[in-house]
């Protein structure tokens, strides 16, 4: 299975080919150096740490929101002024992202956070710089993606929930309650998330 993460990158790679002055030279993930006749290029990664927001509270049959960090980091070589070459850059890549919609992932929000510049390197006449741009992406995954284990439905579907009035509690309920009816006679659905500290 293809984490979300890895689809994320490989859409943001698709989104980026030839719509820069890197053209189709855009790599995910790619740690190997990148030769002078490769730039200018363009590398997606997502290394920092990846947060999780919120998550349903029944507990079952849910979903997550993630919070994760994509830099997109633009690479090029001048022999003048690098840092209008790599402006102009980031200025494509906010251009193809500004208004985008993640493919498989409609309900993602992607948001620029910073850019960040990196000292140039100096080769004879030429220079070789780096412009990082974050992304914040935020976006929704499945959380135990099932019906809960210990609960058989009653006639009536009755949501994803947990233990519920009507509902039969199935073998290897902790309580030993196989097969009697649900044992909270009051119990209520939530629908609202429960953040994560």
């Amino acid at each position: 299975m293809t984490h979300p993460r890895s689809q994320i990158r490989a859409a943001i790679v698709a989104q980026l080919l030839d719509a820069t002055a890197a053209e189709e030279r855009v790599y995910k993930g790619r740690l190997m150096p990148i030769e002078e006749p490769e730039l200018p290029a363009i590398v997606v990664h997502t290394r920092d740490p990846e947060e999780i927001t919120s998550r349903s509270t029944s507990g079952w049959n849910g979903f997550e929101r993630r919070r994760c960090m994509v830099s997109i980091v633009c690479i090029a070589q001048a022999f003048d002024d690098i840092d209008e070459d790599l402006d102009s850059m980031a200025a494509q890549v906010e251009a193809a992202l500004q208004a985008w919609v993640i493919p498989g992932f409609e309900s993602a929000e992607l948001n620029l956070v910073d850019t960040r510049s990196d000292d140039p390197e100096f080769d004879g006449s030429l220079t070789t710089g780096a412009t990082t741009l974050r992304y914040e992406c935020v976006y929704m995954t499945p959380y135990r993606d099932c019906s809960n284990p210990y609960v058989q439905a009653a006639d009536e579907p009755l949501e994803r929930s947990g233990a519920y009035p009507g509902g039969r509690v199935t073998a290897g309920c902790p309580a030993g309650n196989s097969g009697e009816a649900c044992p909270i006679d009051d119990a209520e659905l939530f629908s609202q998330e429960e953040p994560i500290n």
